[in-house]
């Protein structure tokens, strides 16, 4: 049996990145160091999963959103690309911008931006579905949502360009 053939797709600037929200900024903590001395991959998945999360809140998806509104966005699927280590003490950020949406589902890209080096250490791209809380089934996003999400897309095309291509179901 072959493999698959793997490529990076084309990774923007750590200066496009920077016009992203970053939801988190900070310095790498003791507790995500593992045996190899580098931040682990575990920390990696802990705040590139939580920025987009966080970004949707922002757009209107906040905290009480699921007891306001009975809904809420699952994880289906995600893609996690380690470009370069982090280690004890090196300030990092995590930027996170949305390449996509459909009727139920967002592609959201969070990326690590190493701060020490100038360059990216991690990307995460996440497919969320968006679900009723009552039925577990995909609903559609609410029309007062679709306009902050498409226009956070808009306003950074490259982000859709530069995304893997995991790919949203219409």
């Amino acid at each position: 049996m072959r493999g698959r053939e793997y490529s990076i797709p084309m990774l923007p600037t750590t200066a496009q990145v920077r016009t992203l929200p970053a939801p988190f900024t900070m310095t790498v903590p003791e507790d995500t160091i593992d045996e190899n001395g580098h931040m682990n991959i575990s920390a990696y998945f802990k705040y590139g999963s939580w920025a987009p999360w966080l970004r949707l809140g922002e757009l209107g998806m906040g905290d009480d959103y699921i007891g306001r509104r009975g809904m809420s966005c699952f994880t289906v699927e995600h893609r996690i690309a380690y470009l370069g280590e982090l280690r004890l003490g090196e300030r990092f950020a995590v930027h996170t911008g949305f390449a996509g949406r459909t009727a139920k589902a967002i592609h959201s890209v969070s990326y690590v931006v190493d701060e020490e080096h100038d360059r990216l250490a991690c990307t995460m791209e996440i497919v969320h579905v968006h679900v009723s809380m009552e039925t577990r089934r995909a609903v559609a996003i609410p029309d007062d949502l679709t306009g902050p999400i498409d226009a956070d897309i808009a306003a950074h095309p490259w982000v859709t360009e530069a995304a893997t291509g995991l790919t949203l179901r219409r």
